[in-house]
C-alpha cells in the first residue's frame, strides 16, 4: 500500500489533514460535530513510510469509530488505539501478501 493510497482515502472521505506541532505524539484523530481531521507533525516524521502508517492508524479511528474523549479511562482508550491500529494493519499488509510471505521464509 502507498501514501497516494492512502492520501486518496482521506480526500476521498472528506477528512482535513493538517500538519501541525504537536506535542506528544505524531497524529491524532478528531471529530468533532461531524467535522473529520487527521492532525499530524511532520517534524516527527523521519520517512513517508512513517506518514503512511500514521495516516493509516488515523484513517482506523474514522473508519471503526474508535474515537474516545478526553476524560475517557485508560482501559477504553487502549480499546480504541487497538481497534484503529488494527484496521491500519490489515491496509498496510494486505492479507495475501502476510499469507505468501509465511509461505516463501526459509
Amino acid at each position: 500500500m502507498n501514501l497516494d493510497y492512502i492520501e486518496d482515502l482521506i480526500k476521498k472521505e472528506n477528512i482535513n489533514l493538517i500538519d501541525t506541532y504537536l506535542e506528544d505524539t505524531s497524529g491524532a484523530y478528531i471529530n468533532y460535530d461531524k467535522l473529520n481531521i487527521i492532525l499530524y507533525d511532520t517534524s516527527k516524521l523521519d520517512s513517508s513510510n512513517m506518514k503512511k502508517e500514521i495516516f493509516a492508524e488515523e484513517l482506523g479511528h474514522y473508519y471503526y469509530d474508535a474515537t474516545y474523549k478526553f476524560n475517557s479511562d485508560l482501559q477504553f482508550i487502549s480499546k480504541q488505539e487497538y481497534r484503529a491500529k488494527k484496521w491500519s494493519y490489515y491496509i498496510l499488509i494486505p492479507f495475501e501478501s502476510l499469507r505468501r510471505a509465511i509461505l516463501n521464509r526459509d
